[in-house]
């Protein structure tokens, strides 16, 4: 975008000084116009927007790439979409990427809200718009807008499911992620109601899954094996909570499962009876949508929220048809 502006300034001072000159001159001058921030204020023509993804491994990542697809179709946005898979150094390749072929906007779903911070200041010295979906980053930089569930409300209503499960009284566990924003708001939200509304409920252990199953699994076996009598777990992502179940399942323990982002599995799962029990619902593909309009409209020079939060819900054998493709 730098780029572009500066091209236009010089083409200006050109055909001030050499006025009447060839048709060569009105061609060149005609075709920087036609990228600059003028022509661009009308609408999402001639914008190219880049997304770096976190992993299209995950259902909802999936689900969530649907939904900006959609919109810039909608508003005649090109978007480019490349997959970081869970790689920090990949995801700062694909915005050098992005960068090198001067995007007018890019989305990240930062890999490390931490170290992404980085990855922002890059884009922010190159003058171009960034937004952030899902996962906030932390690390520095200055980002468009941040959009992403309200977190912290599923990690109450999950919370809420197995306080009132439990009847008020058990011991349970967290299967985290320390590095994720939006993870520690679940958990956040979640143990903080537990130890509010459920003094009779304990916690007797909260550890890293690293958001996948095979940690997740790996970890639920470890707190199983010095907590047998342990009544819920609580898996800030579903699969973390689906690894959690394959090693309740191995121990055959009636020990139930709270998830997160309620995955076709985890449906499945509360229909079949398996230890998951419930999970709360989120809505990528509105997340999508919504990020890729609001970087489109600052682009277009309107104003947007700094954060903006999407509804979640609680999802149980009862209204799992309804979350199930």
């Amino acid at each position: 975008m730098k780029k572009r502006i500066m091209a236009a300034m010089l083409t200006v001072m050109l055909t001030g000084m050499m006025a009447g000159c060839s048709m060569e001159s009105g061609i060149e001058d005609s075709a920087e116009n036609n990228g600059s921030e003028d022509t661009k204020q009308s609408g999402g023509d001639n914008l190219t927007i880049g997304f770096s993804n976190w992993s299209r491994s995950f259902e909802f990542y999936v689900d969530l790439e649907e939904g900006m697809q959609e919109k810039a179709d909608e508003l005649g946005v090109e978007l480019v979409i490349q997959d970081a898979d869970g790689d920090l150094t990949e995801q700062t390749s694909q915005l050098e990427n992005f960068v090198s072929r001067d995007m007018d906007g890019i989305i990240i779903c930062p890999i490390d809200s931490e170290a992404s911070g980085s990855e922002v200041e890059m884009v922010n010295a190159e003058d171009i718009p960034l937004a952030t979906v899902d996962i906030e980053c932390t690390g520095g930089g200055e980002v468009v807008t941040h959009v992403a569930s309200d977190n912290y409300l599923g990690g109450q209503l999950a919370a809420e499911y197995v306080g009132e499960a439990l009847g008020g009284e058990g011991k349970i566990a967290v299967i985290s992620n320390p590095t994720i924003t939006t993870i520690i708001e679940r958990e956040k939200g979640f143990t903080e109601t537990i130890e509010k509304e459920y003094p009779g409920i304990e916690i007797v252990a909260n550890q890293s899954g690293e958001s996948t199953r095979e940690k997740g699994m790996e970890v639920a076996e470890n707190i199983l094996e010095k907590n047998p009598d342990l009544d819920a777990v609580f898996g800030t992502n579903d699969m973390m909570a689906l690894g959690a179940v394959q090693a309740i399942q191995a121990k055959n323990l009636d020990t139930i499962v709270v998830g997160f982002d309620a995955t076709e599995e985890a449906c499945n799962g509360m229909k079949e009876g398996s230890p998951m029990k419930a999970s709360v619902a989120q809505q990528p593909q509105l997340l999508g949508a919504t990020v890729l309009e609001s970087l489109v409209n600052y682009i277009n020079g309107e104003d947007v929220e700094p954060e903006i939060k999407v509804e979640v819900k609680l999802v149980t054998e009862e209204n799992a048809d309804d979350y199930l493709k």
